[in-house]
């Protein structure tokens, strides 16, 4: 099995014969006559291999124009056409089968730094503890999940890039170049937004009886706005783009602690006006920000 060239396929329908030729080597029952879901999976009966599909028109809103669709005849009623963007490999049946990217199972840090030739874009954590690497590969994102020792890889992940993910790559990947866009003369009317962080807003709420604040929570929030601001205007004073996008950064890490200390209080509209806020200090420095851009969302858990 050589599943190497897996990714080529990514816009296909699930219908078409190019899938239908990957599934039948991966052993999988092609889903002809099946009801499927908007969002869907198919996987390899022996295990280690998982294919995900989308929607076309979720695909073509988010992603790109799907790159071949398919409507045979004998689909049951009712059921939508999916185009394949996601898949997932784990261990199980894939030693040494070739993968994307020139990976393979076993794999561990050394190997896939080996592989992959650089240093992954970010690392995290996810909720077990287990560390994650990424990466982004012309129109892919890989996501390397290793065990709890981080010495082996559990599993790859590879997806199509959205369009919204190809913005921040691209925000990233040129911040330096919004350095003559920012201006020191403005940190005065970045020091006066404190004076209209939503702390202001909510307070006005809780005293018309919205059981959602407490005191405590907004006694927490205060400080962390103006932490905010005070890294922005250090930021700006030096002209440092990067500093100033770090500072959104670590005051969006800090309210995601905040909302873990203060369940209930950050929902979709507080959300909404903590994003627009942050936005409104970024831009007010000289940053050129298109204002559909969300800077908190890589690192946001409220």
């Amino acid at each position: 099995m050589d599943l190497s060239r897996v990714l080529d396929l990514f816009g296909y329908s699930i219908y078409s014969p190019e899938m239908a030729q990957t599934l039948e080597q991966c052993g999988i029952s092609h889903p002809a006559g099946k009801k499927l879901k908007l969002y869907d999976s198919l996987e390899s009966p022996s295990g280690g291999l998982s294919l995900w599909f989308w929607w076309k028109e979720y695909y073509r809103e988010q992603i790109a124009e799907p790159q071949g669709t398919v409507e045979p005849d004998g689909r049951e009623q009712g059921s939508q056409e999916l185009v394949f963007y996601e898949v997932r490999f784990t261990p199980e049946q894939l030693d040494n089968v070739p993968l994307p990217f020139g990976l393979r199972f076993p794999a561990t840090p050394d190997s896939v730094l080996e592989a992959m030739g650089r240093k992954p874009f970010s690392k995290t954590k996810n909720y077990v503890g287990e560390s994650v690497w990424t990466y982004y590969e012309d129109r892919y994102e890989l996501l390397v999940i290793f065990d709890l020792t981080g010495k082996a890889v559990r599993w790859f992940k590879m997806i199509a890039l959205t369009r919204k993910v190809r913005q921040k790559i691209d925000f990233l990947a040129n911040l330096k170049e919004q350095k003559p866009n920012i201006q020191p003369e403005r940190i005065p009317e970045i020091e006066a937004l404190l004076t209209h962080t939503p702390v202001a807003a909510w307070r006005r709420r809780m005293k018309s009886g919205d059981t959602q604040f407490t005191s405590e929570a907004i006694d927490a929030a205060d400080p962390l706005f103006a932490d905010f601001l005070e890294a922005v205007c250090k930021a700006t004073a030096r002209k440092n783009p990067k500093s100033i996008y770090t500072a959104v950064t670590k005051a969006t890490k800090a309210f995601n602690k905040f909302a873990r200390n203060h369940p209930g209080v950050i929902e979709t509209e507080e959300r909404e006006e903590i994003v627009t806020f942050f936005n409104q200090a970024v831009k007010q420095t000289g940053f050129d920000l298109d204002p559909a851009f969300d800077l908190t969302e890589e690192h946001r858990a409220w």
